[in-house]
């Protein structure tokens, strides 16, 4: 199932004029074929189609698992669907085994609503999220203000989500070629203090440029600036929701709606830029002589304060320059 649904994530399928991108499976119900789509998000979507005035109970089981019904048109006619989405990516093998349990209970019977609740109950255990781990502050902060850059990037260009280098493992946060820019946040106004995670983190790319950009943030009681509002927003943007939401994955954040990674919500104080240059606070191997770190030394995590770097800061309109050349 989920190389289907990876096929249907490419666009290239119309859905056979239902407005969103599907396929049939051989399964039916009584009112047609059962199908296969993805939601706007990329998320892996079952449609089951009912009957006139057919009724649905309540089969909601939270978490990773969310149904409703849907009303698609179809030839100038509309056709209700009970609509079961995955909303967590690292659960779609196992929806896809609900999906096939589906397809095999049709098989016997027509009913597609019972065909649905008694899969789910006989999956429910894989389905229902394991109690969830609090995600710390500083992490939701950091992957806030990230995502508070990669949006403004998707404003210019939906593959600019490409330059997002940092959960691959690239030094630098935002990378294109020669231009990298790192990314950190503070909490609270007025706050100029930044933790520098690792020697190389604030030295340039070989015979390129790098910037720093400090978000401001407040948090705040229904603050519009959390994971799940700017990562939705990310992932409609997004010219490939899938490749998003893999580096998404590789920050820790499964589901960006994940109540873990939204117990904090934010609003923004200020923000800089800088060029990170010979004059910048920092250690780097570029600060020592030679190029070279001491022998010895090996790793180093450390705080700068960037009132000090009034130097290097640079006009508003540069950053918005910066941003448009990540995207080229």
């Amino acid at each position: 199932m989920q190389g289907r649904w990876n096929i249907l994530r490419t666009g290239r399928i119309d859905g056979d004029g239902l407005g969103i991108p599907s396929m049939p499976l051989a399964a039916v119900t009584q009112s047609g074929s059962v199908r296969l789509a993805v939601g706007a998000g990329g998320e892996a979507r079952l449609l089951v189609p009912l009957a006139a005035g057919e009724k649905v109970g309540v089969l909601e089981i939270g978490g990773s698992l969310q149904i409703g019904v849907t009303t698609l048109m179809h030839q100038q006619r509309a056709i209700r669907f009970l609509d079961v989405v995955c909303k967590s990516p690292d659960l779609e093998s196992v929806f896809g085994e609900v999906v096939d349990d589906i397809v095999r209970r049709l098989a016997d019977r027509k009913d597609g609503v019972e065909a649905v609740a008694g899969a789910i109950g006989d999956f429910r255990a894989l389905l229902v999220p394991s109690a969830e781990k609090d995600v710390d502050r500083s992490r939701v902060v950091g992957l806030v203000a990230e995502l508070v850059v990669l949006n403004r990037l998707l404003e210019i260009s939906p593959s600019a989500w490409r330059s997002w280098r940092g959960p691959a493992g690239d030094r630098h946060d935002f990378r294109t070629r020669d231009i990298s820019l790192e990314v950190k946040a503070s909490l609270g106004v007025g706050a100029r203090q930044v933790t520098i995670n690792g020697i190389d983190q604030l030295e340039p790319p070989t015979g390129g440029r790098l910037y720093l950009a400090h978000l401001i943030l407040e948090a705040v009681g229904g603050g519009l600036l959390t994971v799940a509002a700017l990562g939705d927003r990310a992932l409609q943007r997004a010219d490939d929701p899938a490749g998003l939401r893999a580096l998404l994955v590789a920050v820790g954040c499964t589901d960006v709606r994940d109540a873990a990674w939204n117990r904090f919500a934010f609003r923004a104080e200020a923000e800089r830029l800088y060029c990170v240059g010979p004059n910048f606070p920092r250690i780097a191997p570029s600060s020592f002589a030679g190029g070279l770190v001491p022998a010895g030394v090996v790793d180093a995590t450390y705080s700068i304060d960037l009132s000090l770097a009034s130097g290097s800061e640079c006009q508003s309109a540069e950053f918005v320059s910066l941003l448009q050349e990540l995207c080229r």
